[in-house]
């Protein structure tokens, strides 16, 4: 087996060098391979872009639903359905699209088509509704131009237009479905919706009117639901599907001895940690949200659960991105002063449910942090659930105060900051208002140069810290299966491939 490691330190390039008009593409390469075959480790959750709450569901909305901007490997902006940008003012940024581009339905992707999808996104009940804050208005100038009017500037626009907010959804197609397309998809991406057995396979065929036609697109893209990860590569290795998607770090060495498997590896923003409910009583508290932090050998987690395949965290961004945690953000293990901060807090006998995946990587990460807690006087109760059924109840059911899971990341480091730990983030379910957040997230959406991003980064990195409303645990490298029949695949920071330009020999 040949294992592919992905440069890990991704050049800070400035953003506002992406502001060029996108290069023209070359020969017709889109009939591609027949059928694509793709093992995922579970369902979307909604197929309407802002009505999803799982960070797998990218994999699924980003064949369906092509993105206004895109990115590279480094999560860097590039163009995508608009094929240039500009900032002519601090509080604008215009859009213009790329001409010709149609809706799998044959209606035109316009600028009033990009207006009535911001609205939506912007609306209160949109899970991307935080992202786009800043926007106070968005301007239809011509045909294929729009103009952003902001309250502030808000640098970090550009790639929340490379995530759910940036998904296109015909018009026509939310009027037809009273503004829910959760089952009935109608985006501009490569492929269109063909089947979707819930909890099965989603089915995908190729869009022949797409705008990229030049681009490498197998006929048809058929997901495949394996929970199970063993099971998963398995059915790689069996020739039954030819990529199979978060391989667990258990698996990677039995990988090894496999001639015809390339392991994909690149050190990703996907971090281990917990949600924890700062309006419930267990974790409204901020010295018991700090004892459970210092308690964990976070080490010993790389090592065991891991098994070298990531890093420790102490903060949501690894070592090695362009916005990186700084070193001052550091959880040191000291489970006595962990005991100190519980007996303080009036709690020396903690106990409390928490959910978790149901896999057998997520058991063993829950058991080994069950052990850890118990060390300090902390009991919990595991609950395994499936993926959809765990975020379904933790962030929708608010039936239980704590969930471990993994946060999956976001193109721009901010959003992952605003989702986080915004009072009104959706993932920060207690509601909680962390002094300094708000202000540093600002100062960090202020220019486009990194370096002056970094600072106001680094301060939302401290406040984070400081309070404790999400419990960082390890970061995890982003690993793939692929047969070695698999030609043109692509890695990204993210973790969450998009499958055009591959073939199968």
């Amino acid at each position: 087996m040949r294992i592919v490691k992905t440069m890990k330190v991704v050049a800070a390039a400035a953003l506002m060098a992406a502001m060029l008009s996108a290069c023209g593409g070359s020969d017709d390469k889109s009939a591609g391979s027949t059928t694509l075959r793709v093992a995922a480790q579970s369902d979307v959750s909604s197929l309407d872009p802002i009505r999803g709450n799982s960070g797998n569901d990218h994999v699924m909305l980003f064949p369906i639903y092509d993105t206004l901007v895109s990115f590279d490997e480094g999560l860097q902006p590039q163009p995508g359905l608009v094929e240039s940008w500009d900032s002519p003012t601090p509080k604008e940024l215009t859009l213009t699209l790329r001409p010709g581009v149609k809706f799998h339905d044959g209606e035109p992707l316009d600028a009033d088509a990009v207006k009535v999808n911001l609205d939506r996104a912007r609306a209160e009940d949109s899970v991307a509704a935080a992202d786009l804050a800043s926007i106070e208005n968005v301007r239809v100038d011509d045909e294929l131009v729009a103009t952003l009017e902001l309250s502030r500037p808000d640098a970090s626009l550009l790639l929340v237009l490379a995530d759910r907010a940036g998904m296109m959804v015909s018009p026509a197609a939310l009027e037809a479905n009273d503004n829910d397309v959760s089952r009935t998809p109608v985006g501009a991406g490569g492929w269109k919706l063909s089947d979707w057995k819930q909890g099965n396979e989603l089915r995908l065929e190729r869009f022949d009117d797409y705008w990229d036609a030049d681009s490498e697109r197998a006929e048809t893209l058929r997901i495949k639901i394996i929970t199970d990860p063993r099971t998963r590569v398995t059915a790689m290795r069996s020739g039954q599907q030819d990529i199979a998607l978060d391989v667990q770090p258990v698996d990677a060495e039995s990988l090894e001895k496999e001639k015809s498997v390339v392991l994909e590896s690149q050190t990703s923003l996907l971090v281990h940690g917990m949600y924890m409910n700062t309006s419930a009583p267990e974790f409204s508290d901020a010295k018991v949200r700090r004892a459970l932090a210092l308690a964990i050998d976070r080490d010993t987690i790389v090592k065991n659960a891991l098994f070298g395949h990531g890093q420790s965290a102490s903060g949501v961004l690894p070592d090695g991105y362009w916005a990186e945690t700084p070193d001052s953000v550091d959880y040191a293990h000291d489970p006595d002063e962990a005991k100190r901060l519980l007996a303080d807090a009036g709690v020396p006998s903690l106990e409390f449910d928490m959910l978790s995946r149901s896999d057998t990587s997520s058991v063993r990460l829950a058991e080994i942090l069950k052990d850890q807690w118990a060390a300090v006087g902390v009991t919990v109760n595991i609950l395994p659930r499936d993926v959809v059924e765990a975020t379904d109840q933790y962030f929708n059911q608010k039936s239980s105060p704590a969930y471990l899971a993994g946060w999956s990341g976001r193109p721009d480091p901010s959003m992952t900051y605003r989702s986080l730990f915004d009072a009104k983030g959706y993932y920060n379910v207690g509601g909680l208002e962390i002094d300094g957040m708000a202000a540093a997230i600002g100062a960090a959406d202020k220019s486009f140069d990194l370096d002056e991003r970094v600072v106001g980064l680094d301060a939302a990195a401290v406040a984070a810290y400081e309070s404790t409303p999400f419990l960082p645990v390890a970061f995890q490298d982003a690993l793939i299966a692929r047969s070695d029949k698999v030609q043109g695949f692509q890695m990204n920071q993210m973790g969450k491939p998009k499958f055009i330009g591959i073939t199968v020999d």
